[in-house]
Formats: C-alpha cells, structure tokens, sequence
C-alpha cells in the first residue's frame, strides 16, 4: 500500500491525515501548502530515507521541483530506476509531539494495539501502553495513564489535550482491526499531537493471505467443581510412592472414594480395586498416578464410567517432547466431553468438600482464596508458606501442561463459585490470551498474577517445563494490568490478597531503622505514609515518651511494652485518613512480643492491623499466637508489603 493509498484508507476510519497530493513520475509538482515534503512512491523503495526518497523542510514549487530532480537521481545512484507507474507524494509538514499508534498480531493476545512515544525514541524509550483490541474506554485510560507520554493527555506543562483526543484514536483503530482481520502489522510512526488533534504522518500495513481461522472452545462442559465420586488410579501402599500421599490427603473425601492399583489389597480402611472395571459406580473425577504409556488405555476404560473431570499428575508428555499423546487426551476430552487439569501437574483442592488430590502438603487451611499455578513446585512451596503464615484456600489447582483447561476456563469457573472471593495465579505461559482478558473483564473478584518468563533465558525454561509459550512480558503485564489485574512483582504476594484497598498507611514501631525501610518498600509500592496533622500529634503526645517520633512512622522508642504498644494503636486506629496500620515488633530486651500481638485480640479495631514480628526465638512464642489464633502475620518487611 503506498503512502497515498493508506492515507485514502484511513481517512475512511476518521484518523486524520495531513494534507496531501500525488503526482505522477512526469507530472509537475504544484501545491499551495508550506512548509512540505516530498517523498518518493514506488514499490522498488522499500526504506525511502535510505536512497534519498524523502526531503522535508521545503518552502515553494520551485524547491519542490529541485527536490524532485535530485531525488531521482539519487535513487537512480542506488541502481533504481523509476517507471511511469512510480510517482511522487507532497504532503504538509506537520509540527506537534511525535507519538507512535499500531498494532500488532499477537501468537497470544491475537490484534494487540500499541500507543507510544513514536519517532527514534519509541526503541530507545519503549514508552508503550499495550491496549486490548476489545478494550473498553477505562481500559484504554488505564493503559495511557501508566506511561510517561500520557501526561500529555492530562495538562502537562498547560497542554491542551485531553485523554478523549487518545481514547478516540485507539477506537478508531480498533474499529480497523474488527473490519481487517487479516492484518498482521500495522503502524503509524510518526502520529502528530497536533492543535488539530493527532495527524498520522507515516505509517505501514500488512496483511496477510487471509485471516486467522477462530480458536475452537468447548462449550457445555461439565462442573469442575462439584464431584460426588472420586477414582485415584495408581493409589499405593508405598508410602515413598506419590499414589501414597495422594490418596492420604483424599482420606477425608466427603463423597464416594475408590483407590485402584493392580496389586489390590486395602488403603487407609479402603478396598484398592484392581482396575477401573471393578469400580462399583460411575466416576465424576479421576486422578492419574500412573506410567505415561497407561494413561491413555485408562482414559477410555474412565470414560465408560461416565467420567466428567480428569486430574493426570503422571509427567513425560509435551514438556519432554511427548507432544502425540498430550494431543491425544485432548482428542478424548473434546470427544466424551471430560475436563482435564494436567498432565504433569501437582493436583487439585477444594475445601468445600474436604477434597485434597494432591500430593503436596496435608495441612491446608480452608479460606477464601483460590490459587492457581503452572508449576507445581512452586505450589507445593506456597501452600507450605500458606499454611505458616494462616492463609486459607478454598481451592487450589496445579495447571501442568494445561492440554484441556487453561487459565480462561478455571478462572470462570472460580468467579462463579460463591465460596471464592479472590483469585491468585502464578503463570509460565498462557494460551488463548484474547480469551483470558474477556474472562477477567467478566470476573467480580479480584485477580493477582505473578508471571514468569521475563527474559530470554526464562521463556526457554518455562517452555521445556511446561510446553507452553511465555509471550512478551510487557505486552503481558500492560494488558492484564489494562482489565484491572494486580501484577504481583513477587511471589509470596500472590497469598495474601486483601479485600479492601490500601493507599495510606500508619506505621507504629519500636524501632526507627526498620521503619525507615519498611517505608521505603512502601512507596516504591506506590503507597504513602498517612501525614499526622497537628492535632494527631497532639493525642499521641499525651500518651507517649516526650521523644517518640513525632511523625509516621510513628517511633514509640525501643522500651516501649505492650502498654505503650496499646495506646498508641488506640489512637491511630481513631485516624480517618488511613487505610491500614502496620505494628511493627523488634527484639529488644524488653520487648514483650506475645503480649503485643495478643492486643489483636483485644478488641474489634476500625482497621486492618497486620504486625510485623522481626527475629527468631524471642519471638517466636508470638509467631506461635498468630498461628494458632489464625491470625496474619509477616516474618519480613518484604514480604509485609508485597501484596501493596
């Protein structure tokens, strides 16, 4: 498409175009608009700066035709030569702010449009807001408001424009995007912000043969979530075995309970069947603990049993280049309508039925919070932390190689089910991305996602682990970020998910040096420190030592005992600026640390109080309390403010 062409085109999407003229290869250059510049159109110049092809700055016809004669021969000096069907664009020169607007196929997310700062900076800058094709306007705000460019949209330096004249754009090529599946790339580099709003100077398009094929989805699938009757193929005697420690965890199943292995025997006061025929009645759900060649000649005995969800722990498929039968089971899922979580997987959880198929830890709080995760490792480690630190799950699924169900479908699951209030999901790759930001829009709860993969070396890593693909980590984080996700930038934050939102907080500490850094995590967090008013001061100064800080936070000095402790939460708590109060404890050798903590206990307080329990053996008695009384604690200032 030359550049009169595109422009032609799109004025037909309303995005503005500067004035312009073609002329032919022999025809005389004649306009009324300065300053202009001239390029080249042909289909032989590919990059036209590179031969000559463009000139800017040009003040009269006569410079034009001066231009034009010394363009052609520079071009002709690069072994090119002209035709008549090549031919020559003038177009205004246009002053304003070089932004940068396009948009590009992605393997994931699918049509991904991309708004920048444009020109030579956008590489060297890479100041991008990543905008869903299907966003919606406050997505759209979103995503500007978190670059630096977007200032210019909000009365930096006493612009005039506005977030609507950005909005508008970005519909307008969305609109594009819907009407022209089959573009791969698209990009206006250099768009102007003009006084007459944004002018697409250059740009370029690409198409493709002809558009993508739609990506199949199952539709009328089974619950997940609800089972009556569960099957363990491969449940063991042994206890080093992993069939052991699953149908150990399952032991306390509310529903019907099957284990099978072809020894036979009995299990923790269970017949062990000696194959899937021998079960009695129908099976809603089957874990696989089983060799990689059994799994398939399982699955078809399973689906006979009326099979509705598969849980295949059992590894060796696509992360080892195992692809054939992965592909397989996917066959058999879509054919007998059967979900499946898995392969390679840790299993699954769900509180509500006292239903733990994993074989990570037994001790599970029940709570509200549903994890998800890719790795199973990585959730074996964080029900551990979870279950020290008393966070509660109301379910939890190890996602594997995700053959069948994939991030979409569990997170519409989850947000349909009453007894999860927030979810929390830790992502290699994803499939389907389109898909995983419509579910997320759909969703009332709260979604956090920690996302490995950043760099090179970690795409690779996750690929061999899980088979998946990482995607572009920017991209990722713009657009979950865009539908209103939490991009959590460490793990353990992924446990503790609040309800309530935090923007100001109040520090009480016996110790200034740790304040001084738990403060320092809190603003990189984006957070701030609530300022006392005089008034403040006042209160907690007839209450606490003639040298306490006399600002947050708010030092209650090293001798402070839990009396002191108590005051100064009273009072703070009274505070109506503040969203959250931390109650931070180092060990000195008065500090009574089990006495303060039990002043949680002491009453109802107005806000979420969360202490901080700095050290080891002095206090770890105090730790012990917030264990056993099933309270929220942190052992680190990182990790007490990774979830701000």
């Amino acid at each position: 498409m030359t550049e009169s062409e595109l422009y032609s085109w799109l004025q037909r999407y309303e995005i503005q175009t500067p004035k312009h003229i073609r002329f032919g290869l022999n025809e005389e250059i004649d306009v009324d608009f300065f300053p202009a510049v001239l390029k080249v159109e042909s289909s032989k110049v590919i990059h036209k700066s590179d031969v000559g092809g463009v000139v800017v700055g040009l003040h009269s016809n006569a410079e034009l035709k001066e231009a034009k004669e010394m363009m052609i021969q520079s071009i002709a000096s690069h072994g090119i030569t002209l035709e008549e069907r090549d031919g020559f664009i003038v177009s205004e020169m246009v002053m304003g702010d070089e932004l940068y607007v396009g948009a590009v196929d992605d393997e994931i997310f699918d049509h991904v449009i991309l708004f920048g700062k444009g020109g030579i900076y956008l590489e060297l800058y890479k100041d991008i807001a990543y905008i869903d094709s299907e966003a919606d306007e406050a997505e759209i705000i979103r995503a500007v408001k978190k670059t630096k460019f977007g200032k210019l949209f909000e009365g930096y330096r006493g612009s005039p424009h506005t977030l609507k004249e950005a909005v508008d754009v970005v519909k307008k090529v969305q609109k594009l995007l819907a009407e022209n599946p089959q573009i791969i790339e698209f990009d206006l580099n250099p768009i102007k912000l003009t006084k007459r709003g944004l002018i697409a100077v250059d740009g370029r398009v690409k198409f493709r043969d002809k558009p993508k094929g739609p990506k199949s989805k199952r539709e009328n699938r089974p619950l997940f979530l609800e089972n009556r009757s569960v099957a363990i193929i491969g449940a063991s005697t042994d206890e080093s075995k992993v069939g052991y420690a699953i149908a150990k965890n399952a032991a306390s199943f509310q529903g019907e309970l099957y284990y099978v292995n072809p020894k036979g025997g009995e299990l923790f006061g269970r017949p062990l069947f000696q194959n899937v025929e021998a079960i009695p009645g129908d099976v809603d759900m089957a874990v696989l603990v089983i060799p990689v060649s059994s799994v398939i000649p399982t699955i078809e005995k399973l689906v006979l049993k009326n099979l509705k969800n598969l849980v295949i722990i059992t590894a060796g498929f696509k992360e080892s280049g195992n692809e054939e039968d992965e592909l397989k089971i996917a066959e058999l899922a879509k054919k007998h309508n059967f979900n499946v979580i898995g392969p390679n997987c840790l299993g699954y959880y769900n509180a509500q039925s006292d239903l733990n198929l994993t074989f990570g830890s037994s001790n599970v709080h029940k709570g509200n919070l549903a994890l998800i995760s890719q790795s199973g490792a990585v959730l074996a480690s964080l029900m551990d932390k979870a279950y020290s630190g008393n966070v509660g799950f109301s379910h939890l699924i190890s996602a594997g190689n995700m053959v069948d169900l994939n991030f979409s479908e569990m997170v519409d699951m989850l947000v349909a089910d009453p007894a999860c209030e927030a979810i929390s999901v830790y992502a290699e790759g994803i499939k389907n991305g389109k898909r995983f930001l419509r579910s997320i829009r759909r969703s009332h709860k709260k979604i956090y996602v920690f996302k490995t993969g950043k760099s090179e070396e970690s795409k690779k890593a996750a690929f061999s682990h899980t088979g998946n693909l990482s995607g572009n980590y920017e991209m990722f984080k713009g657009l979950l970020e865009g539908v209103g996700v939490k991009m959590e930038d460490n793990i353990e934050a992924l446990l503790f998910n609040p309800t309530y939102e935090v923007q100001k907080i109040a520090i009480i500490t016996n110790a200034g040096g740790p304040a001084t850094i738990l403060t320092d995590y809190i603003i990189e967090k984006g957070k701030s420190l609530h300022a006392l008013t005089k008034e403040e001061i006042e209160r907690l100064d007839l209450a606490m030592p003639p040298h306490w800080s006399k600002n947050n936070p708010i030092d209650i000095i090293g001798d402070a005992l839990p009396e002191r402790y108590l005051k100064a939460l009273e009072i703070v708590d009274e505070f109506e600026e503040i969203d959250l109060i931390y109650l931070l404890i180092t060990p000195q050798f008065m500090t009574d640390a089990l006495e303060t903590v039990k002043l949680l206990k002491h009453k109802d307080w107005k806000h979420p109080v969360l202490p901080i329990l700095l050290g080891g053996d002095m206090v770890e008695q105090a730790k012990q309390f917030c264990r056993s009384h099933k309270m929220q604690f942190f052992k680190t200032l990182q990790s007490a403010t990774s979830f701000l």
